[in-house]
């Protein structure tokens, strides 16, 4: 059922086309359009060739097989119509068959609604595909999951890749078999656990780690430095403590100095140097000295991949260091790829998107991707990693 093909060979023919339209929302607003501007070319091209489109698309994490209001994807119609320059028909009960109502596309409800979507249940993935005469995945955001509308649909339809997934595989292998060097990987984040197999690949194929948030300070801790109450994982000191003591530590630049906070309103920023952190000190950003050295690396860097804020960006003025690395990688020439939501809507704000070589509409699966895990739909796809 699979075709890999160019997509313009799709003419006259009804569209299921899954997307990952899963954007940020806070209070009722969407805070980011970044995926949604990027799934706008494919709606384009496929619209020239005379075809009718079913976008289908997950949002927000509901309880299966319910509808929640607050998970409707119907946010998101008014930003879609205003980028596509087209109406578009919003379909709440879909799954036995949809309604153009005269337009040309269709966006269907959270497909997470759906009972049996999470699991792949082929009764469902086939109910779906009646819907439609061939199937386009281009939701490279979630070609990590083994879902109905993500690799199901696959087993009954004609299936090609999108040209925006397929932008995606490019820019990740690019990354993956890069030769210019130095290469410089900053990974930060909540929690070094779900981000050891990243760090351990990364490491051997890099030339500098840059590390943040609480993965850095799993490391500090490692190296029996003060953190305080800063956040942690310590059932992970050990992997720390391996990492730290392989061959290729050395290419881990740690800070110099750290921003930190002493009260629970976090109203009090000072930067300390490393060694000077107090027991009742929270950790929140890297300090300027530590800015500076890292603006140095980026500067002499060809080839950087970047996932993850470096501070607690929520709050002003632990953005500080994620804003100038933003700006310094922007400016470096170095061949950049961001990975990761949460810092993709501060490069926005910077109006910086135009200065990176790629901005990755997916987290999970693009760092599935570099680990070397398999990902479903793009191995039925016959679409590989170099």
């Amino acid at each position: 059922m699979i075709k890999e093909s160019n997509q313009s060979e799709i003419k006259n023919k009804n569209v299921l086309l899954r997307l990952d339209l899963n954007v940020p929302v806070f209070k009722g607003k969407i805070l980011s359009d970044f995926r949604i501007l990027k799934s706008i070319p494919t709606i384009k091209n496929l619209l020239k060739n005379n075809n009718k489109i079913i976008i289908l698309s997950h949002f927000g994490r509901p309880k299966e097989g319910l509808y929640d209001e607050s998970f409707s994807l119907k946010i998101i119609i008014n930003n879609l119509e205003n980028l596509l320059g087209e109406k578009v028909t919003f379909s709440k009960d879909w799954v036995n068959g949809v309604n153009f109502n005269g337009n040309n596309i269709v966006l269907c409800e959270n497909v997470r609604f759906q009972k049996g979507e999470k699991e792949n249940l082929p009764s469902l993935a086939k109910q779906i595909s009646c819907l439609g005469d061939v199937f386009v995945f281009d939701a490279f955001g979630v070609s990590h999951r083994k879902e109905a509308s993500t690799y199901g649909i696959s087993d009954y339809l004609q299936t090609f890749s999108g040209d925006l997934l397929k932008n995606e595989v490019m820019n990740a292998n690019k990354l993956l078999s890069s030769e210019k060097r130095p290469m410089t990987t900053i990974i930060s984040g909540a929690k070094i656990s779900t981000k050891l197999t990243l760090i351990r690949k990364l490491l051997s194929k890099s030339d500098n780690i840059i590390l943040g948030g609480g993965i850095l300070n799993t490391f500090l801790m490692a190296m029996s430095h003060e953190i305080g109450d800063s956040l942690v994982e310590k059932s992970f000191i050990e992997e720390a403590q391996e990492i730290l003591n392989c061959a290729d530590s050395k290419k881990i630049i740690m800070p110099l100095d750290v921003m930190v906070s002493s009260d629970t309103s976090l109203d009090n920023p000072e930067i300390r140097d490393i060694s000077m952190v107090q027991s009742n000190d929270k950790i929140l950003d890297i300090g300027e000295k530590t800015i500076n050295r890292y603006i140095k690396v980026i500067s002499e860097s060809s080839t950087i991949f970047w996932n993850g804020p470096l501070g607690y960006v929520e709050k002003s003025p632990f953005d500080n260091g994620t804003i100038k690395i933003s700006k310094a990688i922007a400016s470096s020439g170095a061949y950049s790829v961001v990975g990761g939501g949460d810092t993709i809507p501060i490069i926005e704000a910077l109006n910086l998107q135009d200065k990176f070589s790629c901005l990755s509409t997916g987290g999970g699966s693009l760092l599935k991707f570099i680990e070397g895990e398999d990902l479903p739909i793009l191995d039925k796809l016959g679409m590989y990693r170099i």
